[in-house]
Parts: structure tokens; sequence; C-alpha cells
């Protein structure tokens, strides 16, 4: 389904649809199921938060300049064309990847 291009009906119909669904499963699922899917999904909540906060420090230490800017190292070396290495220097023929 294309959710970018819905109308706000639209959207709320799906939402709608989506919740039914949901509550037919869960009216299928014994006590002790629903407990553990409800226990799953708080917790898969709890490590979106914890990344998402995680995600918005470092971004608040990198506009503090705290940390610098990640940069991305070459995937080949310019000088040979070899596949650049994890190190500074490629591994053929020692140019620097910078």
């Amino acid at each position: 389904m294309d959710y970018l291009n819905m109308t706000q009906e639209e959207v709320q119909k799906e939402i709608e649809r989506m919740q039914r669904d949901l509550q037919e499963q869960l009216e299928k699922m014994t006590p002790e199921e629903r407990a553990a899917a409800e226990a799953k999904a708080q917790q898969a909540m709890r490590e979106d938060e914890a990344e998402q906060q995680r995600l918005l420090d470092m971004a608040a230490k990198i506009a503090a300049g705290e940390i610098p800017t990640p940069t991305k190292k070459p995937n080949f070396c310019g000088n040979c064309g070899a596949p650049a290495g994890t190190g500074n220097f490629c591994e053929f023929c020692g140019s620097p990847l910078s």
C-alpha cells in the first residue's frame, strides 16, 4: 500500500482496519500468549526509545562540537583503485586513504 500518497481519510480507514485486525488476533490468543506479546512489544518500545535517545545525544554532541562529525573513508584507494581496507593506508600500495 502506498501510504505516502493516501488522503487523511484513507489513512484513518487503514488505521481502523488495522485496529480491527489486531483486535481479532488478540481475541484468538490465550492470556499467556497475550502477556508474552505485550511484554515483547514493551521491550521493543524500550529499545526503540533508547536508540532514539542515543541518536539525539550524539547529534547534540556533534552540534556542540564535543565530538567530530563522522567522516566516511573511500571505498577504493584513490591511487591504485584497490578496495580500501580498514586502516588509514592502502594495503596494496601504501597510499593514504583520506
